[in-house]
């Protein structure tokens, strides 16, 4: 298959600032719980896509964005080694 051609120019983002992206992300998916019944939860998720846009614009792969909103949307980590995963820091710390 031959490669895809870009329209325009893509912003790469940084290894920090992806994972600062996917931590509003997880962040965000708190505040849906905390707001569930009231009018706020669609403004939230309003933000969730914006950052999902973001990232998915930066070329990252679709299936480790589905991977992630998965992850966040469990109440514990599925383990999928997703970005900002928690469960990979908690073996890293084990791992020191």
């Amino acid at each position: 298959m031959g490669e895809q051609l870009e329209l325009f120019e893509r912003p790469l983002l940084s290894s920090e600032e992806r994972r600062s992206l996917a931590r509003e992300i997880r962040n965000e998916y708190w505040k849906v719980r905390a707001a569930r019944g009231s009018n706020r939860v669609r403004m939230v998720y309003l933000r969730i896509a914006a950052h999902k846009k973001r990232l998915l614009e930066a070329g990252v792969e679709k299936s480790e964005v589905l991977a992630l909103l998965a992850c966040c949307r469990s109440r514990l980590c599925s383990g999928r080694g997703c970005l900002d995963c928690p469960q990979a820091k908690e073996d890293l710390e084990h791992f020191i």
